[in-house]
């Protein structure tokens, strides 16, 4: 049940809030000022933007003192033709050096992961961060118990029972994305744009990621794997990334489809 408060002393009446207010929560009195609709308290979904579009911090959602929350960061000074290149420029990293990932880097992809959008302000993503290398070698070899009996993913297993890790990859650390499946919204595609966000935060602080596809397809079908991962009841996991500093650097880009559009 969320509540608004409006300080009038300092609201400067120009009717942000309410065309900001994505469900239309916030009405405009005779007088210019915000007042809160019949289904506000019922219907807020808590996603801030009220408080946010306002300059003169006004408003209070549930409490939460303007003053306290942090300023929106500036319109980094980088040319968009720049920013298209850099994101371009990102690929999956399957080969990882011997540097240890300091925990700061990983929190702040975190950090950078907790704006991701998500449906109707949710927020149902939750994190397992694993790096110690024994836990990162023994969930490899659960997921290749699990392919090799289902006689499935060959290409990975046969070199992996010949020594060499594709499960993994060796990467310093694995970061899982996971949720209750429960959720009233399905939360997977939350999950996914969270992790999105954290890999090209990594990206931008010298990290390579790529996504660990086969982790996620073992801890869906096979007990041990999913029971070594620990997650709390219900909870099921939606993605996960191989993360380190990358052992080399490409030199090119490789090749992609066309793209395939249609207007209207």
């Amino acid at each position: 049940m969320a509540s608004l408060e409006i300080d009038r002393e300092r609201c400067a009446r120009d009717g942000l809030c309410a065309l900001e207010c994505p469900l239309s929560l916030i009405d405009i009195d005779e007088a210019g000022y915000p007042v809160a609709t019949a289904h506000l308290e019922a219907s807020c979904i808590g996603c801030g933007h009220c408080v946010a579009v306002c300059a003169k911090g006004c408003l209070r959602i549930d409490g939460i003192d303007p003053d306290e929350l942090p300023d929106a960061p500036r319109t980094p000074d980088v040319l968009p033709e720049a920013l298209c290149a850099w994101m371009t420029g990102r690929r999956s990293v399957r080969n990882f050096s011997d540097r240890r990932v300091p925990r700061g880097l990983i929190e702040t992809c975190l950090e950078t992961a907790r704006y991701a959008p998500s449906a109707l302000n949710f927020q149902p993503v939750e994190w397992l961060v694993i790096t110690d290398a024994a836990a990162i070698r023994t969930l490899a070899g659960l997921c290749a118990d699990f392919f090799r009996a289902a006689g499935s993913s060959q290409r990975f297993i046969e070199p992996f029972d010949a020594g060499r890790e594709t499960i993994l990859r060796g990467a310093p650390c694995l970061v899982v994305v996971h949720a209750d499946a429960a959720a009233p919204i399905p939360p997977a595609t939350d999950c996914v744009i969270a992790l999105t966000h954290f890999e090209l935060a990594a990206h931008a602080l010298g990290l390579g990621a790529c996504w660990a596809g086969l982790v996620r397809r073992a801890v869906a079908s096979h007990a041990p794997a999913r029971e070594f991962l620990g997650l709390p009841q219900g909870h099921e996991m939606y993605g996960g990334l191989m993360v380190g500093f990358p052992r080399f650097a490409l030199k090119r880009l490789p090749p992609r489809k066309p793209l395939s559009i249609v207007w209207r």
